[in-house]
């Protein structure tokens, strides 16, 4: 995938989740705190899974405008070097 045609399929994901997401990140950082109850009271390899992929989950926003950032500042030095 080209560096602007993922640049595009960031927007489009961000532009899809955002109006949904308060309602989801409520629900992951729910599910979460259950998770780690559980955890907490019995551990299991399992539990632990699921809490690091639900962290994954909550984190998708951020890190979908952390790798749009860096791809505009490496297509903008690439540019001025040209």
């Amino acid at each position: 995938m080209t560096p602007d045609a993922r640049l595009s399929h960031i927007q489009q994901t961000l532009d899809a989740i955002s109006p949904g997401w308060p309602f989801l990140q409520a629900h992951i950082e729910q599910q979460i705190a259950e998770q780690t109850a559980q955890l907490i009271n019995q551990e299991n390899e399992q539990t632990r899974g699921r809490i690091k992929a639900l962290a994954g989950l909550l984190a998708l926003p951020e890190v979908l405008v952390q790798e749009r950032e860096a791809i505009q500042t490496a297509l903008a030095q690439q540019a001025a070097e040209q």
